[in-house]
């Protein structure tokens, strides 16, 4: 009996050492434990502020920036490239009408788990907060994948408030204002 146990002990030894050599690449990890160590890796690179899920599936990075126009071109930005995202979201909508403003936004970037293999994360970026501070207007635009869904526009010299509807049409853009206790217009651009 002790002759077989001892043999089995052996097997056992022999079998893990030969486990213990064969190439890592063989072995499949799930899309979650790729992501984690990724995440791992990742986290002590990361400037500004981040927050990570309780089950460490997502990271959420947000990135507060400004920038200031004067007569339709920038000179101040503390964040180019993404000034100049919302610049061209801007463009697109024909928006805003003034020519010198500051603009006041926040970028938020999440990162999940891939299902595709050669993936390690998908990620979805998005604009939260995008306001507009003119000489007499406050605008606050709702952006949803890079494009300009609505604004509310704050006159403070008409004490007067309107949201503004966005909508495209091929390469029209189509804006519904809608005005306190006002009927609906309709402009084409």
């Amino acid at each position: 009996m002790k002759k077989t146990a001892t043999m089995c002990l052996m097997f056992l030894i022999a079998l893990s050492i030969y486990a213990a050599s064969r190439p890592q690449k063989d072995i499949k990890i799930s899309p979650e434990q790729k992501f984690k160590l990724w995440l791992n890796d990742t986290i002590k690179h990361i400037n500004g502020k981040y927050s990570i899920s309780s089950d460490s599936t997502l990271l959420t990075i947000t990135d507060s920036f400004s920038y200031i126009i004067k007569k339709g071109k920038t000179i101040y930005t503390t964040n180019r490239n993404n000034s100049e995202a919302i610049q061209k979201m801007l463009r697109n909508a024909h928006e805003p009408s003034c020519l010198s403003y500051r603009v006041i936004a926040v970028r938020r970037d999440e990162f999940t788990p891939s299902e595709v293999d050669y993936l390690k994360y998908e990620t979805y970026s998005e604009f939260p907060l995008i306001k507009i501070i003119a000489k007499d207007m406050i605008i606050s635009y709702n952006e949803n994948r890079a494009n300009i869904n609505s604004a509310y526009i704050i006159n403070s010299q008409l004490n007067d408030t309107t949201l503004v509807e966005f909508s495209y049409e091929g390469n029209k853009v189509v804006k519904r204002h809608y005005k306190s206790k006002r009927a609906k217009n309709i402009v084409c651009y």
